[in-house]
């Protein structure tokens, strides 16, 4: 393999006139180590230009891959090289790698995998899993015979053999959760007849292995299991999709290894920091592949079921509270959940005794808090609310144990209320234990609603409860106790009671609730100012017959801001999540006039809590949503603030472009464009504004793919504002930017978005030669030499945009400059073919376009266009009927406002879009009914001014624009 991978850097040398020097990257790797922030600085940059060197990340894996050079060098060459491969493998390469060197780089990566060991291996299975995403199987057929090809149990490496099943198991993860397609079928069946027969083979074999348990050593017993544990993961990916036939022919292998492996202890293999080791992995994985054999291959599965339910609840009862154990536990959890709502496992359930010993020392046992999660709640309250609110892939006892009290309840609700019924009373009498009312409050919840979300919370209760009674007797006293300080645990239950009912308890409780939650954020416990802004932001969205419950005639809007920012100052790690910003988010959205008018020191907050955020590490969906809140404080205090709000945070704008914080600069771009276009409808000054121009049209700026839709919002806002200084101080570069955008087809997306902002102020670009027909040459080159379905799309939607936006003469002008004769050639050969390839695959927004373009455009040339009107005629009313992707336009201002971001992950990647920053624009707005007007230019206009045109149209086509016409 060494000599391999000699030989392919031999061929990269060979084959290239200008190549990456490895002796020059492992210089300036080295530089990126040193203490010295201007010259970590400087190497950083250095290497972010050379990237695009030919050779580049060949240079690198000769790095890591020798003995040579230092050990701190070889591991920064791997992580480098992983973040080469993740940036340039995407959707949106920032260097375009040769198909020669990709190729080259390919088979030297799965190589050098094979050859190194440790950390480096790691890194290096990981860059293989991220090319593959991108070129398996397609370009990359051959990986995984060469990953199955190591499980060859004769001559077992097992270092390789980690490394092979590593990488698979992340290659193969995917078919866990992709939807079903004839091209997924293709490629899992070409996995599956590469790995099934070996992976079964190496299974067993590894298996075998356990009788001799106590003759291995601790770290013999820790490989086996590790490599056992990604053995299951890979059948469990395997099997997901569909039960393979093999896998079916061989099932009674499969279930006899995981009996003996659910029975079998390891005493030699411990346990380290509470985490779980390999042999609890393979045990919570064995569990989540049972779960989903019963869950979709019950026939297969049913001659094997009552050892594996023995088995699992064994493990449930043997296994103590160690934290360890959590995760295996929680699938044991789930795996019950699962099979309890199945009518053939209902004798099991319904057995003497059975739901009272689930009710009593399965559930209740496991919805106990322990001494390390009072522990985690004291020292590590972040972790602590995280598992508790949001979740994680590993869930909580807990969760597990409530989710199986919900399930049971669902099936045995007359059976096992009285026995839960019990427990709680029992629970409740014992007033001084506030333990056990902390479960009392997780079985209540469990039992009531039936059915939650996220977005709406419990969306079916059970008849059985009385949710209210509940609330009064019990939540309400721990929620509006005076000692804000007293038990914060039953504090936190309470809490999320209310988020849980909001939509259950009466609006008054709601309104008592807010005025309680708002004195819990002056509790001394900073957990509970976390689980409060979480209530506070839930409430805040809550609707009585579709309008909002709460608004600024209901909260006091001054004091909730106070205390929200106390909270902050409270917390040193406040940043370290978005529960405090979200909520205070949430109140900005219903901010009232008075408050309004001191939004200047509210934004000097804000423009602090961002510097805070820079100068030590922030979660980034806190940061996101700080940014948000900036926005709608801008939005909401517009008009209120005399001189403006963008005075205290200019200096903060400035400090971002001009420190270049890399993760900011997308956010501080999009808050300049708001402040400008602000500043501008109030009829102020905006020549302040104009220093940021030299900063936006920087070559480095645009380099850097996360910088430019943000850059484009911005610039788009200066076009509005400033259309002459923009288009004729610096229309070359706006050109030169859109040149390298439109030919990249990665990019080319934002190159037609540029183009859309020049269209309306192109007169004024008096810098540049004949500026239209050389933004149409850029993107007849592309569909000449190198279109892509996105890419047509795109021009169809730009060229209808520029019937719209500078008339259809001026396009036929700008054609014909170009060419004699080829406007109607263009539409003839392009336009009108692409239209019907169209009608399934655009947005509202873009149907508009096309139809609003192309009336005009038939309208304005129907003497050129002749013949091509019935079919152009045709198209466009398939575009009208054909499906709308991604449909949700045009909604309320205010359901916008109480729909966005009601999830933590609805953001992600480098760039991250604030909603209410995004310009709303509207072309042709006094056309509110657009297939209605396309109708009318076809049928009364153009029919109309000429009778024979009409015959074109098939009568189908006749039928539906006339009914559009007599829509309202």
């Amino acid at each position: 393999a060494v000599h391999r991978l000699r030989f392919l850097f031999s061929r990269v040398v060979c084959s290239t006139d200008t190549i990456m020097n490895a002796a020059e990257v492992a210089e300036v790797l080295r530089n990126t180590l040193q203490t010295d922030a201007g010259v970590r600085k400087g190497a950083e940059r250095r290497l972010a230009a050379i990237q695009g060197v030919s050779g580049y990340g060949m240079a690198l894996l000769e790095l890591l891959c020798s003995d040579q050079v230092p050990a701190e060098i070889r591991v920064v060459a791997a992580v480098v090289l992983k973040n080469f491969v993740k940036t340039n493998w995407g959707e949106n390469p920032e260097v375009e790698v040769g198909e020669v060197e990709q190729d080259q780089l390919r088979t030297a990566l799965l190589s050098a995998m094979f050859t190194n060991t440790g950390n480096l291996q790691k890194q290096l299975s990981h860059a293989v899993f991220l090319m593959a995403k991108k070129d398996f199987p397609e370009r990359w057929p051959e990986l995984i015979n060469g990953l199955a090809n190591q499980m060859n149990t004769e001559n077992a490496d097992l270092e390789r053999l980690l490394a092979a099943l590593n990488t698979m198991d992340q290659l193969l993860e995917k078919y866990r959760y992709e939807s079903k397609s004839e091209g997924l079928w293709r490629e899992l069946k070409m996995c599956l007849l590469a790995v099934q027969a070996p992976l079964t083979t190496l299974y067993e074999w590894l298996v075998g292995f356990t009788d001799n348990l106590a003759q291995l050593s601790a770290e013999q017993a820790t490989s086996l299991f590790e490599l056992l544990n990604c053995v299951m993961r890979v059948f469990h990916s395997l099997c997901t999709q569909d039960l393979p036939e093999f896998f079916e022919d061989n099932l009674p292998r499969w279930v006899a290894g995981m009996l003996k492996l659910f029975a079998m202890e390891a005493t030699n293999v411990v346990s380290t920091g509470g985490e779980a080791t390999p042999l609890d992995k393979v045990k919570t994985e064995m569990c989540e592949i049972v779960t989903m054999y019963a869950q979709r291959y019950e026939e297969e599965i049913m001659p094997h079921m009552q050892g594996l339910i023995g088995s699992i609840w064994q493990l449930l009862v043997n296994t103590n509270s160690e934290t360890r154990y959590d995760g295996m536990v929680c699938s044991a959890l789930d795996f019950l959940s699962a099979i309890c709502v199945r009518s053939q496992y209902q004798n099991m359930f319904t057995a003497d005794g059975v739901l009272k010993t689930l009710a009593e020392d399965v559930a209740v046992k496991n919805l106990m808090l322990r001494a390390e999660d009072l522990e985690q709640f004291e020292d590590e309250p972040l972790e602590y609310i995280k598992k508790d609110l949001e979740g994680t892939d590993s869930g909580t006892r807990r969760k597990g144990a409530v989710d199986l009290v919900r399930a049971l309840c669902r099936q045995y609700e007359g059976d096992l209320m009285p026995i839960l019924s019990s427990v709680v009373t029992s629970f409740i009498a014992d007033s001084a234990n506030w333990m056990k009312r902390d479960v009392v409050y997780c079985l209540v919840r469990a039992m009531a609603s039936r059915t939650e979300t996220s977005k709406q919370g419990a969306t079916s209760t059970s008849q059985l409860i009385n949710i209210v009674d509940y609330y009064s007797s019990n939540v309400r006293g721990d929620l509006c106790n005076a000692d804000v300080n007293s038990v914060p645990i039953l504090k936190a239950d309470a809490l999320k009671f209310v988020v849980l009912f909001r939509n259950q308890l009466p609006p008054d409780a709601l309104q008592e609730a807010l005025g309680a939650i708002e004195n819990l954020l002056t509790s001394q416990h900073t957990i509970v100012h976390k689980y409060a802004a979480y209530t506070i932001e839930r409430l805040l969205l809550v609707r009585v017959n579709n309008t909002p419950l709460f608004s600024s005639a209901t909260v006091n809007i001054p004091s909730m801001l106070g205390r929200l920012i106390s909270a902050f100052d409270a917390d040193p790690k406040s940043q370290n999540s978005a529960y405090l910003i979200k909520a205070l988010m949430r109140v900005v959205c219903i901010i009232d006039a008075s408050t309004a008018r001191s939004a200047g020191e509210i934004a000097t907050r804000l423009a602090g809590m961002v510097d805070a955020a820079v100068k030590n590490p922030a979660d980034p969906c806190h940061t996101h949503f700080l940014f948000e809140t900036i926005c709608l404080l801008v939005k909401k205090t517009s008009g209120h603030v005399e001189g403006g709000i963008d005075r205290p945070l200019f200096p903060l704008l400035e400090t971002i472009l001009a420190q270049d914080m890399a993760d900011l600069i997308p956010y501080a771009l999009q808050i300049i464009a708001l402040l400008l276009s602000e500043c501008h409808s109030r009829g102020a000054t905006t020549d302040a504004y104009l220093a940021f121009l030299p900063f936006l049209l920087k070559e480095e700026l645009w380099a850097k793919t996360a910088n430019v839709p943000a850059a484009l919002v911005v610039l788009e806002a200066f076009l509005r504002v400033h259309p002459t200084t923009v288009m004729q101080t610096h229309g070359p570069i706006l050109m030169q930017h859109y040149g390298r955008l439109i030919a990249t087809k990665s990019l080319d997306h934002y190159g037609f978005a540029l183009a859309n902002a020049i269209l309306p102020h192109v007169e004024h670009m008096t810098t540049v030669e004949n500026p239209l027909p050389t933004i149409l040459n850029n993107m007849f080159r592309r569909v000449q030499f190198s279109k892509t379905p996105k890419f047509i799309k795109a021009f169809v939607v730009f060229f209808f945009r520029f019937c719209v936006v500078r008339g259809a003469q001026n396009v036929a002008a700008a054609l014909e400059t170009i060419q004699t004769g080829m406007f109607r050639m263009v539409v003839e050969k392009v336009i009108g073919p692409e239209m019907e390839k169209l009608a399934d695959v655009t947005t509202h927004v873009e149907k508009r376009i096309c139809a609003i373009g192309l009336a005009e455009m038939m309208e304005s040339a129907i003497a050129v266009l002749g013949d091509l009107f019935g079919p152009l005629s045709e198209a466009g009313v398939k575009l009208c009927e054909g499906a709308v992707v991604h449909g949700s336009h045009a909604n309320e201002e205010d359901e916008q406002a109480s729909q966005q971001y009601t999830e933590e992950t609805e953001f992600n990647g480098q760039y991250c879009k604030l909603q209410n920053a995004a310009p709303v624009e509207v072309l042709r707005p006094e056309i509110t009914n657009w297939k209605k007007y396309f109708s009318e230019v076809v049928i009364s206009r153009i029919g109309g001014a000429n009778p024979g045109a009409m015959a074109c149209l098939p009568d189908h086509v006749r039928q539906t624009l006339t009914v559009y016409i007599s829509s309202v």
